[in-house]
């Protein structure tokens, strides 16, 4: 079984569409049954019933629909990283993916990122947590294309190495697919250590204890528009700079100040299976980051460079070593 988790709040916008872009799948070579998780974390507009009338036309349209389970909690988890752990503590599915209301996936993207899967499966082993994330295309509110590849309009690397991953996420949560394993150990740490977002966590404790692939191809059509918690600007552009200056040192360092939180959350949970999955070294990696909370300035350099730890793209690296 491969769940898709959706989860909604105030989505009327756009969910219509992605609606449509999740139950139209292509499954031709897929060996597991498919299923859309639906979760609305208390939503005020018009998104639960027009996605139930969505889902009335699909089963009236299709003569073999896939299973729809919309869930039914009427209490708020007030948060996207709370909202989707809800739906992780419920599903028993040997894969998971997870979804946002705005975006729209081509028919292809879950048979390709299983496929992907299986080869990891095939040199690991089932037991090892394993991900699977790809590129994504850029549109505009309107539907409009603004970039082919998020990853060179953000110039991201494509190797997701820990020590990158510590400082900035690379890996976008709508395009991830998880296995069994990596599922059962995400799903011990509660909402509230997701300090910045419940991907940014999974890919750490992914890449600290197992194995991460990434599909160099764009398989979602991301949607960037004045509501989305995370944005995308293009990397160094002047956009990128007002962005980055117009939030200024203070909400820059909070922002570090909840990774170093977040990298100490991960290792003090899981510092047995790193141990065993990478040694000690990884371990005493973790752990240093963590400790740059109460660090000064001299010692974050140096730790810095000591291990390589930068953001990626010159104006996200020039903000880091001026204003840590």
């Amino acid at each position: 079984m491969i769940d898709i988790l959706l989860a909604t709040y105030n989505g009327e916008k756009f969910i219509d569409k992605q609606i449509k872009s999740l139950v139209t799948q292509s499954r031709d070579s897929l060996n597991q049954d498919l299923r859309l998780v639906i979760r609305d974390d208390g939503s005020t507009d018009n998104t639960i019933s027009i996605i139930k009338k969505r889902l009335e036309y699909y089963k009236k349209k299709r003569e073999n629909p896939i299973d729809v389970l919309i869930l039914d909690d009427k209490k708020p988890s007030g948060s996207p990283s709370g909202n989707f752990t809800r739906m992780l503590s419920l599903s028993q599915a040997d894969y998971i993916m997870f979804s946002d209301q705005d975006d729209m996936w081509y028919r292809r993207k879950t048979e390709e990122t299983y496929a992907c899967m299986k080869r990891l499966e095939e040199k690991y082993g089932k037991t090892m947590p394993l991900m699977v994330h790809t590129d994504l295309s850029l549109m505009d509110e309107s539907g409009k294309k603004i970039a082919t590849s998020f990853y060179d309009y953000q110039k991201l690397p494509r190797e997701d190495s820990l020590a990158q991953l510590m400082i900035q996420n690379t890996v976008t949560g709508c395009t991830v697919m998880m296995n069994r394993a990596a599922v059962d150990l995400l799903k011990e740490a509660p909402a509230s250590e997701m300090l910045l977002m419940y991907d940014h966590f999974a890919a750490i404790l992914v890449a600290a204890t197992g194995k991460i692939a990434f599909i160099d191809e764009p398989l979602i059509r991301y949607r960037q528009h004045e509501g989305n918690i995370v944005g995308a600007h293009a990397a160094d552009s002047v956009e990128e700079y007002k962005s980055r200056f117009s939030f200024g040192r203070a909400k820059f360092l909070k922002d570090m100040d909840k990774s170093y939180r977040q990298v100490g959350y991960i290792v003090k949970r899981y510092e047995d299976r790193i141990r065993q999955a990478n040694g000690q070294e990884t371990v005493d990696l973790m752990k240093e980051y963590s400790k740059l909370l109460m660090a000064s300035k001299v010692e974050r350099m140096n730790f810095f460079q000591k291990h390589k730890v930068y953001k990626s793209g010159k104006l996200k690296k020039l903000v880091q070593l001026i204003w840590c």
